[in-house]
């Protein structure tokens, strides 16, 4: 770990002295991450590439931004991608209400049965309208634990807090998405 720790203070420091190959690699890393998350968090492909060019731009502008005390190049990119992720968000007016999704948990088995019977394409749609219309901080969750993959520490750090705040966002959004699913599915079948 300490390894990479120092691998990732002497590519910023090449950054910071406007090394082309230290950015590229970088880039390369965590472009794809990056891009994913944000794409996830806003349901669109243009805010999305908009904010990944502008989190590099941001490491570009300041390299010095980083702390590695803090955590990796990964996070810190990760943090920047949020905080303007959340920026667009307001801006876009994207805040989708949840008002009409119920707070029992119960689900009828016969809109689960209807889920089985759509598409993948048409599953995949469906789940990605019901992300986006979770809150910030339990759509962030489903997006770093689940579609990318990481573990309750790393999305712990990336997010500044603890692993059972993560475990406990991730558990009430899965139900938020379960419930939103079934009405989804119930809606479009009737």
């Amino acid at each position: 770990m300490a390894e990479v720790e120092l691998h990732e203070k002497q590519l910023l420091r090449q950054i910071s002295k406007g090394d082309e190959a230290a950015f590229a690699l970088v880039y390369a890393r965590h472009q794809g991450q990056i891009y994913r998350f944000v794409l996830h968090m806003t349901g669109s492909s243009a805010t999305a590439e908009e904010v990944t060019q502008e989190v590099f731009m941001l490491l570009i502008r300041n390299p010095n931004g980083y702390d590695p005390a803090k955590g990796s190049i990964g996070a810190y990119l990760f943090g920047a991608a949020r905080n303007l992720a959340w920026r667009a968000i307001k801006r876009e007016v994207l805040d989708v209400s949840l008002d009409d999704v119920p707070e029992s948990e119960s689900i009828l088995t016969d809109d689960w049965d209807l889920l089985e019977k759509l598409s993948s394409a048409e599953r995949i749609d469906l789940l990605r309208k019901a992300l986006l219309t979770l809150p910030e901080l339990y759509r962030e969750v489903v997006v770093l634990c689940d579609l990318e993959e990481m573990s309750y520490a790393q999305s712990a750090g990336i997010l500044d807090c603890s692993s059972g705040t993560i475990a406990s966002r991730l558990h009430r959004a899965h139900a938020m998405l379960k419930m939103k699913l079934a009405s989804m599915v119930g809606a479009s079948h009737v």
